[in-house]
């Protein structure tokens, strides 16, 4: 303690080089984590988004289904999948659904949409679709009713209580054609989805295409997503891997994880800059503090101090002041991270339509993990830890009839 109580004296014997050095740490420690927090933060929401609007965090559907999505390629959905799914551990809900292309007709206008055939009350604890219901009601479990796409519906001039024409091929071939009454019209924000997506119950999808208990593709949500991977593993173990693929929704959505490995490869990259010249910095302070204090060092030594005693109230000194901008850094980001992981920051402009086209809201919340935190603060104590190698060699090499003549 005596060894710290002294070193915490000696940084504040040249205040102007302590503040100095402690702001540039405190610089660094403060862009690195909102630089981090914005990249994880992007993740996060684009992983709950992705998963909540669509494929859950598995998915399972016949094997080569995702390479070809026809309704041939369907599989029978009965008790023994359910349970199958339903006992392996992690596994939160599982929504099954029958998708294919359809064409769709009102009045003298025509257009193709995907239908998509699910359970309404799954569907709903899953993707909260129900939310999206700008006009009408929601699916009836027990009803004939169709939601619409709001582009689909404007295009074709529908609105709630019209009936709408499906016309097109089922289950191996068989013609498939009938008339639905609108329920209820969705807004979507991906421009793609909201021009072309009907929603219709999965026992009447089914009806329809002729595909009696089949679907086309089963989402499961977990109820811890950090364990995905035993969770994979385990369905896998569970199915034949013959007859079923089971794939995790980042297998699934490979162009959005492409773009999210550039961005954040781009944000290490400006990390790892800001680092490099934080440890210039540092390093350079280092070395101006150490040879102006030569004759110091002298003089201690003289009188009896043991140089590697020396050596660790030096790194003492560099720790805590290390410590003193990183606290400061972690104290200064800390209030921002929280006020925008509450208030995600709106895009606009290109950036904005670049998440909706992929029918993600253009918002990007700032992430509060301490393993980041933590993992940021002790990379600028390891930069800090490297450049205290200068003075203690030149600490251990110090010859005191020359340093008292300095």
């Amino acid at each position: 303690m005596s060894d710290i109580r002294l070193a915490w004296r000696n940084i504040w014997r040249n205040r102007r080089r302590t503040l100095l050095t402690a702001a540039s740490i405190f610089l660094a420690i403060f862009l690195a984590l909102i630089v981090r927090s914005l990249q994880i933060g992007w993740f996060d929401n684009l992983t709950k988004i992705v998963v909540q609007s669509y494929t859950g965090h598995i998915q399972i559907h016949k094997k080569g289904y995702w390479d070809d999505r026809d309704i041939n390629n369907s599989i029978v959905y009965d008790d023994s999948l359910t349970r199958l799914v339903g006992s392996t551990q992690n596994v939160d809900k599982t929504v099954p659904r029958l998708e294919y292309f359809a064409l769709s007709s009102f009045g003298k206008l025509t257009k193709g949409v995907l239908l998509a055939g699910t359970d309404p009350t799954w569907e709903d604890a899953l993707t909260h679709l129900s939310a999206r219901v700008v006009s009408g009601r929601y699916l009836d479990p027990a009803g004939k009713g169709i939601l619409v796409a709001e582009g689909l519906a404007s295009f074709l001039g529908l609105h709630t209580g019209d009936t709408l024409v499906l016309l097109g091929q089922g289950f191996h071939g068989v013609s498939a054609a009938g008339k639905y009454p609108v329920s209820g019209i969705l807004h979507f924000p991906s421009p793609q989805l909201n021009n072309q997506m009907v929603y219709m119950n999965l026992a009447a999808a089914q009806d329809f295409f002729s595909a009696d208990q089949r679907i086309t593709s089963l989402s499961v949500t977990l109820v811890n997503p950090d364990e995905i991977n035993a969770t994979l593993a385990g369905l896998k173990s569970k199915t034949d891997g013959n007859r079923y693929e089971v794939m995790r929704w980042d297998e699934m959505m490979i162009e959005v994880m492409q773009q999210l490995k550039v961005k954040t490869a781009a944000g290490m990259i400006i990390i790892a800059i800001l680092y490099m010249i934080v440890g210039f910095g540092i390093f350079g302070t280092v070395i101006m503090m150490t040879n102006e204090r030569m004759k110091e060092f002298g003089v201690i030594v003289s009188v009896g101090m043991q140089k590697r005693r020396l050596s660790v109230i030096l790194v003492l000194e560099m720790l805590l002041i290390g410590l003193t901008g990183t606290l400061a850094g972690v104290a200064g980001a800390m209030p921002i991270m929280i006020w925008f992981n509450i208030n995600p920051l709106h895009l606009w402009g290109n950036m904005a339509q670049a998440f909706i086209s992929y029918g993600i809201e253009p918002l990007m919340p700032l992430a509060l993990k301490p393993g980041f935190i933590l993992s940021n603060v002790v990379s600028v104590l390891i930069i800090v830890c490297v450049t205290c190698i200068y003075p203690v060699r030149k600490i251990m090499k110090l010859k005191v009839a020359e340093a008292l003549h300095k």
